[in-house]
C-alpha cells in the first residue's frame, strides 16, 4: 500500500467528485482514478460506488474513513516534528475556529504575530458547524461547545456574547420592537433545519418559535448580510452586530453567552510552533474587548 493514497482517498472522500479531489490534491483526474483504483485492489475491498451525483462511500470505504483520517494524522504529525527539529517556528500550524470569530477576532490579531515570525504558515478554517474531533486534523480548535471526548488538552479562554441586530432600513420599516407582545409583528432571520442544534438557533426557537422566521440560512456570513441588507432581525455575536453598523434590539430578552473553549491536539501540544500560535490565539480573545 502506498501511503499518499490516503490522501487521495479522503480527498474523494469529502469532495465525493474525483475532478473535485484532483482540483485539491494539483493533480490529474486520471491519476486520482488510479490512486483509488491501486488502493481498493491493495486494500481487496471497493471504497465507492459512483453514481450519478458522483462518488459516495460503500460500507468498506465508510468504517475506513476515520482510521485513514487518523492515520492521516499520525502522518502529518511525524513530518511537523522532523520540521521542527530544523526550525521550531516554522511550517504550517492548522487551526479551526468558529465563522466570523476566525474572520472578524482572530485574523485581523494575527497581522503583527505573522510579520514576526515569517516562517510561519497558518491553515485557518472557519466555520458554523463545530469540526469534527476524532479526525484529528487540526493542531487547534477554537469551538463554543466543551467536547466530552478527542485526544485534545482544553481550556476556556473567553467568553461570546450574541444579541438581537438589525438595519436602520428595517426598523424605520417595521418600527422598533419595544417588548415581548410587539415581537410577534417582526420578521426574524433563523437557522437552517439541518443546523437546528446549534445553540443559536435552539435558543433563537425556543424565544420566537419559527412561525415569523422570514428567511432560515446556514452561516453567520449570510445572517450578517440578510440583516444588512434590512431583511430582518439576526442573532449575531456582538462582536460581528457592533462591528457592521446594525443597531442592537431586543435586549429586554435574555441573554446568550457561550464560553469559548481552545483546545491542543494531544500530538500537537509538544510542538513550540503551535505553542507559540495558541499563546497568541489565547492573547488576542482575552484581549477582544466585543466579545
Amino acid at each position: 500500500m502506498d501511503w499518499n493514497d490516503l490522501g487521495v482517498f479522503l480527498a474523494v472522500a469529502n469532495t465525493k467528485s474525483l475532478t473535485a479531489a484532483s482540483r485539491q490534491l494539483n493533480v490529474s483526474v486520471s491519476t486520482v482514478s488510479r490512486r483509488i483504483t491501486a488502493l481498493e485492489q491493495s486494500l481487496a475491498v471497493t471504497l465507492f460506488r459512483h453514481h450519478s451525483d458522483g462518488y459516495e462511500l460503500t460500507e468498506a470505504g465508510k468504517n475506513l474513513l476515520l482510521p485513514a483520517e487518523r492515520a492521516q494524522s499520525h502522518l502529518k504529525s511525524f513530518e511537523r516534528a522532523a520540521n521542527d527539529l530544523e526550525n521550531p517556528y516554522s511550517g504550517i500550524v492548522r487551526i479551526d475556529a468558529p465563522e466570523l470569530l476566525g474572520h472578524q477576532v482572530l485574523i485581523p490579531g494575527l497581522s503583527d504575530f505573522m510579520s514576526e515570525y515569517p516562517d510561519l504558515r497558518l491553515d485557518i478554517r472557519s466555520s458554523v458547524k463545530p469540526v469534527k474531533l476524532a479526525a484529528q486534523q487540526s493542531d487547534i480548535v477554537i469551538r463554543l461547545i466543551a467536547p466530552d471526548r478527542g485526544k485534545y488538552k482544553m481550556r476556556a479562554v473567553g467568553k461570546v456574547s450574541f444579541g438581537f441586530f438589525a438595519h436602520q432600513t428595517y426598523l424605520d420599516r417595521f418600527g422598533l420592537p419595544g417588548d415581548e407582545v410587539e415581537i410577534r409583528n417582526h420578521r426574524f432571520i433563523g437557522w437552517s433545519e439541518d443546523l437546528g442544534y446549534l445553540a443559536m438557533s435552539t435558543w433563537l426557537d425556543e424565544l420566537i418559535g419559527d412561525q415569523q422566521l422570514i428567511m432560515r440560512l446556514s452561516s453567520f456570513t449570510a445572517h450578517l448580510a440578510a440583516a444588512e441588507s434590512a431583511i430582518g432581525i439576526a442573532l449575531l455575536p456582538t462582536f460581528a452586530g457592533r462591528r457592521s453598523g446594525l443597531i442592537r434590539v431586543l435586549e429586554f430578552l435574555p441573554d446568550l453567552t457561550l464560553d469559548i473553549w481552545l483546545l491542543v491536539l494531544d500530538q500537537a501540544a509538544k510542538s513550540a510552533k503551535v505553542q507559540l500560535v495558541k499563546d497568541c490565539l489565547i492573547k488576542i480573545l482575552r484581549d477582544e474587548k466585543d466579545c
